[in-house]
């Protein structure tokens, strides 16, 4: 049976929509030009957006609440994207590790505009809904299932043809499969579709991730919401830990990972290990916070660019790193609109 209306974006400005809508075990459908979009009026419609737009990455996360994953993705992806990060709107998948989605944050809000009377309940890339071995014509696209999106000056390839309402079908098949990245996360979620977010367990063969989100958390609160929340994931890393061990957790569970990375197998610095440094030499210094964060895979290094309270904090953030198990090159501290920042960068050592 059908599982519900989908609406079909076009790609392109004089393009036309397709609204499917179920009609007994499969669907009825309509064309609509995108200028007419704006005039409907429908309910819990799925979205199946143009995949020229959304780019998607798989991610090597550990497991945490969504916020703190949704961190580490943007400042491990940022090589990969052009746009600036606060231009842009990010979702994760449910999946673990999730994959991520990025999308300009101009085209959702256009759509937000243009589908007014629109309510949506999810909202997919057309190609990570479609699955197959052969590339389907979508509308005004041609569709690679799984990989990607192109307008059709882009392709020479023979493309599967379905009518409007097997599209549809197919569209139902792949989301039924429960694979798909909703795009309707953060400030674009659905209203209808809120749900509380679940707090996995941390596992002590990921004790080092764990302190990393612990850290990230702990270096971004700005009320005491949020320095509760720290503090709660802290007190759980240190419950798992003695659960696994039957020793009571270190005061510093991030410099102790790195000291047991570094004395194991493999001596390059990842992303994750020097984070978990940096967060954790942070944690001690509530008024310095993370503005960029790039990672250099080639000479395992982060590069930073950090906001100081003052011209002398960075002395302080050296010592704290250090004592953290990381050596932090700090570079000059300027003044700019009301900030003091300084650019940085971050190797395993130190350990003071």
């Amino acid at each position: 049976m059908a599982a519900g209306t989908f609406l079909i974006l076009p790609a392109l400005d004089d393009g036309e929509a397709i609204l499917a809508s179920p009609s007994g075990s499969g669907y009825e459908t309509q064309r609509l030009a995108a200028a007419e979009l704006s005039s409907l009026d429908v309910s819990d419609v799925v979205l199946i957006v143009p995949g020229q737009w959304v780019r998607i990455f798989e991610t090597e996360l550990p497991k945490a609440g969504r916020a703190q994953q949704l961190q580490m993705a943007r400042f491990a992806r940022e090589d990969d994207i052009a746009n600036s990060a606060e231009d842009l709107h990010f979702a994760l998948s449910d999946a673990q590790p999730p994959r991520l989605a990025v999308i300009d944050s101009a085209v959702m809000d256009v759509l937000t505009e243009r589908l007014s009377g629109v309510k949506p309940k999810a909202a997919y890339a057309d190609y990570d809904v479609l699955s197959g071995e052969s590339a389907i014509l979508v509308i005004d696209r041609a569709v690679e299932p799984g990989l990607s999106a192109v307008d059709l000056d882009w392709t020479e390839e023979t493309l599967a043809q379905p009518t409007d309402a097997a599209l549809a079908d197919l569209f139902e098949e792949g989301l039924s499969k429960g694979d798909s990245l909703n795009l309707l996360q953060g400030a674009y979620r659905s209203k209808s579709g809120f749900s509380v977010p679940r707090f996995p367990a941390v596992r002590f063969a990921a004790l080092a991730a764990s302190a990393l989100v612990a850290f990230f958390v702990w270096s971004g609160v700005q009320d005491r919401a949020a320095l509760a929340q720290a503090q709660d994931l802290r007190k759980k890393t240190a419950a798992e830990y003695l659960a696994a061990t039957g020793d009571r957790a270190p005061s510093n569970p991030g410099r102790t990972a790195v000291q047991n990375l570094q004395t194991g197998s493999t001596q390059s610095a990842g992303f994750l290990e020097l984070s978990v440094v940096l967060f954790s030499g942070l944690a001690q210094l509530s008024d310095t916070r993370v503005d960029q964060m790039r990672f250099n895979a080639e000479n395992g290094t982060l590069q930073l660019r950090l906001i100081y309270p003052d011209f002398d904090a960075a002395a302080r953030v050296e010592t704290s790193v250090a004592q953290a198990g990381g050596q932090l090159i700090t570079g000059g501290v300027r003044e700019q609109n009301g900030a003091f920042v300084g650019e940085a960068v971050l190797s395993l050592g130190g350990g003071l």
